[in-house]
């Protein structure tokens, strides 16, 4: 797989070293693994060269164990916004709005997933999947035990609807996208699962 890079984008940070006028060479290693070889294109001395390893996806073993993390998330996180409905009739008993405004509470908890979902992608890429899911069942749970203590809707809106469902959001991306760093071969059927 060739690449062609600018003299201007030669100088690279690897694991806290600078590789600078480098040649890049990706090949595969007999341990199934990519491997990287960085040579000084001023020197054609191999004393100048390194080579690193990059795991490749294990399709199998631990990842099984994440497809399973990965099931359970999507139930907690699906299974929490599909039955927020139960609680519609006590908020309408609780607090005395109409229906159409009462509405807006499960409507942006059931939302915010879907309309977070850029933002959350963007901070799993920039920080992995586990802190960002770590990350989101705490602001979840924070939402939750705030829309506890609301006393108008405007406020649980707020709390429940908007801080909550952003969390499940920062769960639920993740969640997609760590099964597929496990899987190469079997990643439809993984996903799937």
């Amino acid at each position: 797989m060739a690449q062609s890079v600018s003299d201007a984008e030669t100088d690279r940070k690897l694991d806290g070293e600078t590789v600078q006028n480098c040649n890049i060479d990706v090949r595969e290693a007999r341990s199934g693994n990519d491997a990287v070889r960085f040579t000084d294109s001023s020197s054609s001395s191999s004393s100048s060269s390194s080579e690193r390893s990059f795991p490749s996806s294990p399709d199998g073993g631990w990842g099984w164990i994440v497809v399973a993390a990965s099931f359970v998330a999507h139930a907690i996180v699906d299974g929490y916004s599909h039955s927020v409905g139960v609680l519609f009739d006590h908020l309408l008993d609780e607090f005395n709005e109409s229906k159409g405004t009462t509405a807006w509470v499960a409507s942006l908890f059931v939302s915010m997933p879907s309309i977070c979902a850029p933002v959350a992608s963007i901070l799993t890429n920039q920080f992995g999947c586990r802190r960002i899911t770590i990350a989101g069942g705490i602001i979840s749970a924070l939402g939750c035990i705030l829309g506890a203590f609301s006393n108008s809707i405007g406020v649980l809106c707020l709390t429940f609807g908007v801080i909550a469902g952003f969390g499940l959001s920062l769960v639920y991306v993740p969640a997609i996208l760590v099964v597929a760093f496990y899987f190469k071969k079997r990643r439809a059927f993984a996903c799937g699962l």
